[in-house]
């Protein structure tokens, strides 16, 4: 067109009529610009069209998406909301767009959105590029978003920030119930033992060296029977009553959750003898009796109760608790216990126990003593009671009331007795013989007697040492669930088949009744010490020896009074009839070569301790 414009209006000038040749490029420029007009306005229509179709489409796509995205200038005021946000601000008469955020979010989320918003780094680095806020919702409610950031300031035709956002509102509800689920206790509504953890090491983190909280623990008993007798809901029903009566009585401030199956713990303000006051009035509502509809429910309770003080870790005050806890329920139902370093020696001590007692026999630790058992009648020696001792490196001579136990919790009571048969029948069997051969006497513990490998044991040992069965005679004790088992009750009859003779021990404890005496096949009835521990004194004590000793007589049972100590207990059993006895006052434990010089020195016919001494007097 230049082209043709400068030939044109050259022989405009200088040629009075135009060339050919510039009237043909008149007319060919004119063409070409047609053609190119053509062009042009095609392409622009087919580009209008596609951005009209891709803006379309991404407006639809943000509009679907369940990620929001809100668009900040440099003033954080928001110029563009995607629909998910602004129209529910917008139906609550708060719109996002043209506002500050901040002005926008709850009052409560202000200040954190604007540190983050102001973070000199970007938001991007701050709170881990992240941030929760809320924001309003069509029915007035909020809403809560977390949002991530694209920090767009270098592309002004954009904005400054681009904020990424998806509604977590459903989520975080979702964990406040599994919160509120894993920190409580579904039957009573209580804080459970976690949450009590969390708010015991709370407290423990700003204790002094002055207690100003204790925790107090309590193990309620009754419950079990309670279960037995009427049923888990009405157990339920008691949990919950026991911890409405807790909150009622505790202060505001004070936290009472529930920890175990049958135990609470309270976290009680107070200094001084303030906690032990608290405990004293809890425990006097948990033990009234709970109305159910199946009738009351009667509780008791052992408390235990640790002072917080600086230093201590949350492991450390829960163990002290059981510590407390327990020595509360060995002083009876209804006792308060503060925790004492005693009680931690001795659990110490036990400890120490169950870890030597593994290789103690054959370290050659073990050992036996024999306690005679006199037949007040004949006057004589009759029987002896193998009595196992343990001569511990640090603690010196241990009694089996001290480490039985232990053995029974670590599991080594089997091995422990199988020896204990093994070494008294094998030389009992070899003891002098002056008169009638002396029976011998082996305790059983209930552990043992309820593993089933009772008969087994003892007829082994019998082969092994050649020891008669009919001189065995086999002492038991436990509880009278325990005792009344047929799986028990079989293995006593397989005993008795043998010929070994069956000994009922610590009669007059609790665990044994006087239907016991008709229930069991025993040959033996062995009087607690306990039983006869004034029986010299009391005239109800007396009665009921006299009761038992005459049973006995009665089904051809005999009675052996167990911890005779004083004259004048041996005289007031002789003079009930008593057949046999043992105690200090008769002989003391004796080694294996002690025993045989008294036996030989008596010849058996005359004891020559505390029975002949009373007859010559």
């Amino acid at each position: 067109m230049v082209v043709a414009a400068v030939l044109l209006l050259a022989s405009a000038l200088f040629v009075a009529t135009p060339t050919p040749a510039a009237l043909v490029a008149v007319a060919v420029g004119l063409l070409l610009t047609g053609v190119h007009r053509v062009v042009v306005v095609g392409d622009e229509v087919r580009w209008a069209g596609r951005l009209g179709r891709s803006e379309a489409y991404f407006r639809k796509v943000v509009r679907a998406s369940s990620d929001a995205v809100l668009v900040l200038d440099e003033q954080r005021v928001t110029t563009w909301a995607a629909p998910a946000l602004a129209d529910p601000a917008q139906a609550a008469g708060r719109p996002l767009v043209g506002a500050l955020l901040v002005d926008r979010v709850h009052p409560q989320d202000v200040e954190t959105v604007r540190a983050w918003l102001s973070d000199p780094d970007g938001p991007a680095a701050a709170l881990g590029g992240l941030c929760s806020f809320r924001l309003p919702a069509a029915d007035g409610s909020w809403r809560v978003w977390e949002a991530g950031v694209t920090d767009l300031r270098a592309d002004a035709a954009v904005g400054d920030l681009v904020l990424h956002c998806r509604d977590v509102t459903v989520r975080l509800h979702a964990e406040d119930e599994l919160r509120s689920l894993a920190f409580t206790d579904p039957v009573t509504g209580l804080p459970n033992r976690a949450a009590h953890v969390i708010a015991l090491a709370e407290e423990l983190a700003a204790a002094g060296e002055v207690s100003q909280v204790s925790l107090l623990l309590f193990e309620v008993e009754g419950l079990t029977a309670a279960r037995e007798n009427v049923g888990r809901d009405v157990v339920d029903l008691s949990l919950v009553e026991i911890g409405r009566r807790l909150r009622a009585t505790v202060r505001g401030d004070d936290l009472v959750a529930r920890v175990g199956a049958e135990v609470f713990a309270v976290l009680a303000h107070g200094e001084g003898t303030e906690p032990d006051r608290v405990a004293s009035r809890c425990l006097s509502v948990v033990e009234q009796p709970v109305v159910t509809p199946l009738g009351l429910v009667d509780l008791s309770a052992a408390v235990g109760l640790v002072p917080l003080v600086a230093g201590l870790g949350s492991e450390t005050v829960l163990d002290r608790a059981e510590l407390a806890v327990r020595s509360a329920r060995q002083a009876g139902p209804g006792s308060v216990r503060r925790y004492d370093p005693l009680l931690g020696e001795a659990r110490d001590r036990r400890e120490r126990l169950r870890a030597d007692l593994v290789g103690a026999r054959a370290r050659g630790e073990l050992g036996l003593v024999w306690q005679p058992i006199v037949s007040l009648t004949e006057q004589q020696v009759t029987g002896v009671e193998a009595l196992v001792r343990w001569d511990h490196p640090v603690f010196g001579e241990l009694e089996p009331e001290e480490f039985i136990p232990v053995a029974e919790r670590a599991g080594l009571v089997g091995d422990l007795q199988r020896w204990v048969l093994h070494e008294a029948t094998l030389a009992a069997a070899a003891l002098p013989e002056h008169g009638a051969p002396l029976r011998l006497g082996i305790n059983i513990s209930p552990v043992h007697l309820a593993s089933g490998t009772v008969v087994g044991d003892v007829s082994t040992a019998l082969r092994a040492t050649g020891f008669p069965a009919e001189r065995l005679v086999v002492e038991v004790t436990g509880s009278t669930a325990l005792l009344e088992d047929p799986a028990i009750s079989a293995d006593f009859a397989a005993l008795r088949l043998m010929g070994v003779h069956l000994a009922l021990d610590d009669f007059g404890a609790e665990s044994s009744t006087l239907a016991h005496l008709t229930r069991l096949p025993i040959d033996v009835v062995k009087l607690d010490r306990s039983f006869l521990a004034r029986v010299d004194k009391e005239v109800q004590t007396r009665a009921l020896c006299a009761s038992v000793i005459g049973i006995g007589g009665d089904l051809g049972i005999d009675v052996v009074a167990e911890g005779v100590e004083t004259p004048s207990q041996l005289t007031v059993l002789r003079t009930m009839g008593c057949g046999f006895a043992q105690g200090f006052l008769l002989s003391r434990p004796l080694t294996l070569p002690a025993l045989v010089a008294c036996l030989d020195a008596g010849r058996g016919h005359l004891w020559p301790g505390q029975v002949g001494r009373v007859d010559a007097g």
